[in-house]
């Protein structure tokens, strides 16, 4: 009875303050909101939760709180954030930079070059996130001079100095991501876990000041999310494709580029290894060139769009759709189910009589795809990717999951997987063999020898033009590459249109197409977001 009487109180304490809150009107709840400030729910935690370790800095958000050593701007092209000026070698092994003097964290105290350095030993030595182990030596020339030097060229290093925040020496230990220390453009001033983030101006900030003054971030689900936006409590929040056409008086729906593509993971070996971390690698169906062909040309990406993106999406080729390491040439048709299935009877896959589903030797074109449960947008795509395969006599099992068994699944089975960054470094993770079974990187043992040596040499530039040359040979040089023209190691499906529910008086400025990671690539820039 104790219980009974609790939970009816509390229920009513419930249903009294929702009335109360009721006879504010939605107008009113904006107009009692400071100009300056903002309530915003862009879904997800923060992506490695404020703590470079733990993988804060691989998305561009991480310039709310950090400075980084370099930064793009919204047209891509490279340049200054807390150096100044820099330049490379023509051999391209040694780095150096000019530091700013006149930055401080937000805790008043100077940023100096012995935190600069810190910063990248540490993430060195831990070397889970960040693959330094290239770089040689880190040196201070003097107090605003610093050089680093590689062990052999690395065109991708200037991602890395896009990306790796610059934290306190004097401040950083394992409870860093509780009170983060920064030099950005703000500062967390209360971090409640799974619930919100509030943020407010860096006084100590050496750029612009914002023009919002305070932000405050809600971790809420979709559904809730759009419900807070029709009640006034919020001025923006990320959108699900099914939730576009919602209208909400004062709002409307913002839509950016990106490069944040999903694809069908294809394990490349045969089935009966075993990766380092002991889970199993290979798969007999999905190591097969006429299957991962097959299916690359048959299924209906335009249908995906429309229906589980509504619309708001574009067909993907690769990891590196758009940017200027993209091949064009690796475009191909789809829809095309009398080729596939010709491609299918090539490659010895036929319909028993009497059945439905091809055999090769006694084997069954069948296997399973792992997805996300969590995933609204995964999800829909893997129901549509099995519905496709159907007619082409591939049985495609889907498995709702979560990462953490998806992560001892993905060397041998198919998994609804996702990527697109501002760089070709995470193309090179994916395809090269020695990646393979290292965290997220080759998740399906790719490894061809040509392939191999185009990506070698594109690491190993001197130039972004000379890299780019190789990055594209690797993904089609007329005979083979990573493409869909040839090996195929992943069925590209869509690219996503970022979609946000935006308050009409909102700003917010010019924005770079966005990386995979939707829910907080619109706070990018937000130090130049302004109110109209």
């Amino acid at each position: 009875m104790k219980k009974w009487w609790l939970v009816f109180a509390t229920v009513s304490i419930v249903w009294l303050f929702a009335a109360c809150q009721s006879s504010e009107t939605k107008e009113e709840k904006k107009e009692a909101r400071p100009m300056d400030e903002l309530v915003m729910s862009m879904g997800a935690r923060p992506p490695g939760e404020f703590d470079p370790r733990k993988r804060w800095g691989l998305y561009s958000q991480s310039n709310i709180l950090h400075s980084t050593l370099l930064k793009r701007d919204a047209d891509m092209n490279i340049e200054g954030d807390l150096a100044t000026d820099y330049s490379v070698s023509d051999d391209g092994l040694v780095w150096s930079f000019t530091l700013r003097d006149d930055v401080k964290f937000s805790n008043g105290e100077p940023v100096t070059i012995k935190d600069v350095l810190f910063s990248y030993q540490m993430l060195k030595e831990d070397g889970v996130h960040w693959d330094l182990s290239f770089v040689k030596a880190f040196r201070e020339v003097d107090p605003t001079h610093l050089e680093i030097e590689l062990k052999e060229p690395q065109s991708t290093f200037v991602a890395h100095l896009t990306e790796i925040v610059i934290v306190p020496k004097d401040h950083y230990d394992d409870n860093y991501e509780d009170q983060p220390i920064g030099s950005g453009p703000y500062r967390l001033v209360q971090w409640d876990r799974d619930e919100q983030a509030i943020f407010e101006v860096n006084p100590y900030y050496y750029g612009e000041e914002p023009y919002f003054k305070k932000f405050t971030l809600l971790f809420l689900e979709e559904d809730t999310a759009l419900a807070a936006a029709k009640a006034g409590q919020v001025d923006a929040i990320s959108l699900l494709p099914s939730f576009a056409e919602e209208r909400v008086d004062g709002m409307s729906v913002r839509s950016f580029e990106s490069n944040d593509v999903r694809e069908v993971s294809m394990p490349m070996q045969r089935a009966g290894g075993t990766g380092p971390d002991g889970h199993p690698v290979g798969n007999d169906v999905t190591s097969d060139e006429a299957i991962r062909q097959a299916l690359a040309i048959g299924i209906n990406r335009q249908a995906m769009i429309d229906t589980v993106l509504e619309g708001h999406g574009k067909k993907a080729y690769s990891v590196v759709d758009q940017m200027p390491w993209w091949n064009e040439a690796t475009v191909i048709d789809d829809t095309d189910v009398e080729g596939a299935i010709e491609r299918l009877e090539e490659g010895g896959w036929v319909v028993p009589e009497g059945q439905v589903i091809r055999e090769k030797d006694g084997l069954r074109a069948s296997f399973d795809l792992y997805y996300p449960a969590a995933d609204q947008v995964r999800t829909g795509l893997a129901l549509q990717f099995a519905e496709m395969a159907a007619p082409l006599g591939i049985e495609v099992s889907l498995i709702s999951s979560n990462w953490d068994e998806i992560q001892t699944k993905m060397h041998a089975h198919a998994v609804l997987y996702a990527g697109g960054r501002h760089h070709p470094h995470q193309y090179y993770t994916m395809h090269h063999p020695s990646m393979a079974g290292i965290g997220y990187g080759n998740i399906t043992y790719y490894d061809n020898p040509i392939v191999t040596d185009y990506l070698e040499q594109a690491i190993r530039a001197t130039s972004e033009e000379q890299a780019n040359k190789w990055w594209k040979r690797a993904q089609w040089d007329g005979t083979t590459g990573t493409s869909m023209l040839a090996d195929t190691p992943f069925i590209w499906l869509v690219r996503l249109d970022h979609l946000y529910l935006v308050d009409d008086t909102i700003d917010v400025g010019q924005q770079k197409v966005h990386s995979h990671g939707h829910e907080w690539s619109l706070l990018s820039n937000i130090q130049e977001w302004k109110r109209k």
